[in-house]
């Protein structure tokens, strides 16, 4: 028997839960119970338990949400993915370093040179180079109380976690190298 999770959620759900995401941060709505389960079974779960359920909420979030604020974004990899993958990114370069211990490769993201003509060539739902600051929900949660987040999860603020679609094609890609 496979003791790994099996994060499963019906069109429904995953639509639901999506749109709660974006209206948190657009609308300063609240928190519904199945968004709180969807954060924190991300944030727990590793690559390998990240199932389809996941990458499809993120989907719907991504091509609907445009984001305020546009950070520079890292992450670290031990090979570079391919264009389209939903990934996470972190706004600290430490703690890209820190994931990626100095090995393989660190994707850099200038959001303000990826998102400048977002909304002037694409509509919402068909947005491409958008990023989701999953950060700005725990900080939003945090100072509400909790939010219903325990004070464990809450510590991945310091984490600055964003989810974006790796698009080599407007980010860079630099190998670590060895300390000299």
């Amino acid at each position: 028997m496979c003791d790994k999770m099996q994060y499963r959620l019906s069109k429904n759900q995953k639509i639901d839960i999506a749109q709660n995401l974006i209206d948190i941060l657009e609308k300063d709505s609240e928190l519904t119970v199945e968004t709180k389960s969807f954060i924190y079974n991300w944030i727990y779960s590793d690559a390998s338990e990240k199932t389809k359920a996941f990458y499809d909420v993120w989907d719907i979030v991504l091509k609907n949400y445009l984001p305020k604020t546009k950070p520079i974004l890292f992450r670290a990899t031990y090979r570079l993915s391919k264009n389209g993958k939903i990934a996470s990114f972190t706004g600290k370069l430490e703690c890209a370093r820190r994931f990626g211990n100095r090995k393989g490769y660190l994707i850099i993201c200038d959001t303000n040179e990826t998102l400048q003509f977002e909304d002037k060539i694409y509509q919402r739902g068909h947005y491409i180079h958008t990023f989701y600051p999953l950060v700005n929900v725990l900080i939003k949660a945090k100072e509400s109380g909790g939010g219903g987040f325990s004070e464990r999860l809450l510590e991945y603020i310091n984490e600055d976690e964003y989810i974006m679609r790796i698009d080599m094609d407007n980010m860079y890609g630099l190998k670590w190298s060895k300390r000299i």
